[in-house]
């Protein structure tokens, strides 16, 4: 559909279009013409989101524009929120009952009607001690007490003081791209505007608040009690390895350990040295008794040194004894006795020498080798097997001491690994939790800080009302009124399916336009449309394609007229065709026939199917069905050609695209749109 064509769909219905305007605009006006003025006042707040300076500043971070928009958005969302906006009527409503209490009415007298009807039915008791929160408390108390008391029915009315609808019209939005909020709230009293807006600020500023501790005490609490339990389990963990120690007598593990280790290590070595010394000193022993000759002699001098041999037994083993025991770590006091057992194990290696020198008898064996020589040799023997004798006793004592010491220390490792890692996870985790403590400890100062609301500008006293806005909405009605139903004309120009026009016809029917006939009124002579010209015009174009049509035909042309269904013109059209004929025209070239309804009667006989031309007559008004096409596809079968289609009742806007212009009376400002539009 071209603009033109739609101009034309709106001028047909412009007088329904017209009339919606105007009765809408009437409606409007109607309803707003008592409408009370209005006064507005406005807050600006600074958040502090992106300009503000907190413990984070310092570190260099870029702002974080989705965090900012986000963060404005909860601000928005918590300033208009229910339960916020609850309380502003409950801080309201107290306010003003503490205001009345005191004999004192802020508002305008024209407003007084109102608030008095507001308040009659509320019922709080107010004392003198009574404060704006008080009063609020109990305003909450009596309201949420049940459902059906009045605080409640005037909370969730559309009063116009008090009501949530009329609270609902505060506007909360963000100030270009900074970080500030814009309130902006109107009402027909200057004070209520003022006081609302400087209470909302209040309630905000508090929720705010409230949130922002809300939302990290709870992680606070947790971390706090997190660190207190991880704090007590590693105390736990310190008190068992503390007792553990005490218990199996362990100041350093591994260094007491290693000093076992080395000195088992050093006693075993110790142990080996002397019984090589013992092996060797009994080979010796038995080497030279087989030397000596006179045997006798060995018995005397073992009775006399038996005594001294068991005396050098006992000090040798007692001397071991401070030498393995104290190693290096000697006193004054074992110092002094091991020099003395020393010493006596000395005097008595010398005694028995002496003693044996007096028993020898032959000075030399028979090999020649002197005999005082092999009994020294012999005696030193002797006493070096029992000294390794005396010394492997004290070891093999001090060796079991050691097995038993290392059955005990050997499951102590374990143990001792096990309380020390226990001590370390524990330590780890309370570390953690101490350092998660502390920075929700820091979070919350940096949050707390940023989230410090700044007042920049306190709600004003609006002074003046707004301009009225009833003109505006009038108008906007009016606008309303020719949009909204010329957007449904147009919608169902579209959505019409009819033939309507010659381009519709041949597309739905297949058939190439032979003509069309305008739709005629009930009176057509008080029509400002010249119909008489319209029809003879289109008589004209009608008879040419006719002529066109027949041209290869001899004589008189038979001309088939039929339609599908009935009632659509046949009689009309053939009858004006001979009018125009005979008015026009000297002979009539044309023989008519007629045919009822081909879908309803059957049309068998020979002037139908040897028919020159066959012309089917429809109405542009109707639509075309399967059942139309397939009656035409049989009617062409029958008569083995194509006819032309006539459209009949078209729309004289239609029918301008065919004919040109139409002829009708028409303003100076009509022609010279049209002028403008063609």
């Amino acid at each position: 559909m071209s603009f033109v064509q739609i101009v034309r769909l709106l001028v047909r219905f412009s007088a329904y279009i017209g009339l919606t305007a105007l009765c809408l605009a009437f409606l409007v006006f109607w309803f707003t013409k008592d409408a009370k003025q209005e006064y507005q006042s406005h807050t600006l707040l600074n958040t502090g989101l992106i300009s503000g300076y907190n413990i984070e500043s310092n570190n260099g971070e870029r702002i974080d524009y989705a965090y900012t928009n986000n963060e404005m958005e909860n601000l928005i969302n918590l300033a208009t929120s229910f339960e916020t906006q609850k309380e502003l009527s409950a801080r309201l409503l107290a306010h003003m009952l503490l205001e009345r209490s005191k004999g004192e009415n802020p508002i305008l007298k024209e407003n007084q009607e109102v608030l008095e009807t507001s308040l009659e039915n509320i019922e709080v008791k107010i004392n003198g001690r009574d404060s704006l929160k008080s009063v609020q408390q109990k305003i909450i108390e009596l309201r949420e007490a049940d459902k059906q008391n009045a605080i409640y029915e005037l909370t969730y009315s559309k009063n116009l003081f008090f009501g949530l609808d009329q609270l609902e019209n505060i506007k909360v939005v963000r100030e270009g791209n900074s970080d500030m909020i814009r309130m902006e709230y109107a009402s027909i009293d200057p004070y209520m505007s003022q006081i609302t807006l400087s209470f909302l600020t209040d309630i905000f500023m508090e929720s705010q608040l409230d949130t922002k501790e809300g939302q990290t005490e709870s992680v606070i609490l947790f971390f706090e009690e997190a660190t207190a339990n991880t704090l007590a389990k590693l105390k736990q963990a310190e008190d068992d390895l503390l007792n553990f120690r005490v218990k199996n007598q362990i100041i350093n593990y591994y260094e007491q350990t290693r000093f076992i280790s080395g000195n088992k290590e050093e006693l075993d070595k110790q142990f080996q040295d002397q019984l090589k010394i013992k092996a060797g000193a009994e080979s010796a022993i038995k080497r030279i008794e087989l030397e000596i000759d006179d045997k006798s002699v060995l018995p005397v001098i073992q009775e006399r040194i038996a005594d001294n041999q068991k005396k050098i037994a006992a000090f040798t083993n007692e001397l071991t004894e401070i030498t393995i025991t104290n190693d290096s770590l000697l006193d004054r006091q074992t110092l002094a006795k091991k020099r003395d057992l020393e010493a006596k194990i000395k005097n008595l290696k010398a005694e028995m020498i002496e003693s044996t020198k007096s028993v020898i008898a032959v000075t030399q064996t028979s090999d020649g080798v002197p005999t005082s020589n092999l009994l020294t040799q012999w005696l030193n023997s002797v006493i070096s097997r029992e000294e390794s004798s005396a010394k492997l006793e004290v070891m093999k004592i001090r060796q079991k001491e050691y097995e038993a010491i290392y059955d005990r220390f050997a499951p102590l490792g374990s143990t001792l690994t096990r309380l020390e890692r226990e001590i370390d996870v524990a330590e780890r985790e309370y570390l953690e939790n101490l350092r998660s403590y502390n920075q929700a400890r820091l979070d919350q100062y940096n949050m707390l800080m940023s989230s410090n609301l700044k007042v920049i500008d306190k709600p004003f006293y609006p002074a003046q009302p707004e301009k009225s806005k009833t003109s505006m909405m009038v108008i906007l009605a009016f606008m309303v009124g020719l949009v909204v139903p010329s957007s449904a004309v147009i919608g169902m120009e579209f959505m019409d399916s009819s033939l309507k026009s010659p381009k519709n016809t041949a597309e739905k029917t297949g058939l190439r336009i032979a003509g069309l006939m305008p739709k005629l009124p009930k009176d057509v002579e008080k029509s400002n449309i010249d119909f008489s010209t319209i029809t003879d015009q289109a008589m004209n174009l009608f008879v040419q394609e006719l002529r066109i049509a027949g041209k290869k035909a001899t004589g008189k042309k038979n001309v088939v007229v039929f339609s599908i269904q009935n009632q659509e013109g046949k009689t009309t059209l053939i009858e004006n065709a001979q009018k125009f004929i005979e008015k026009h025209f000297d002979e009539n070239e044309f023989n008519w026939i007629e045919l009822p309804s081909i879908l309803n009667n059957p049309y068998g006989h020979d002037k139908v199917k040897n028919g020159d031309i066959h012309i089917l007559v429809t109405k542009a008004d109707r639509k075309w069905t399967e059942a139309d096409q397939h009656a035409l596809k049989v009617y062409k079968k029958y008569v083995g050609q194509k006819p032309v289609v006539f459209l009949n009742g078209v729309r004289t806007d239609i029918m301008e695209d065919v004919i040109g212009e139409v002829p009708k009376k028409r303003s100076w400002l009509r022609r010279k749109v049209k002028a403008v539009l063609s």
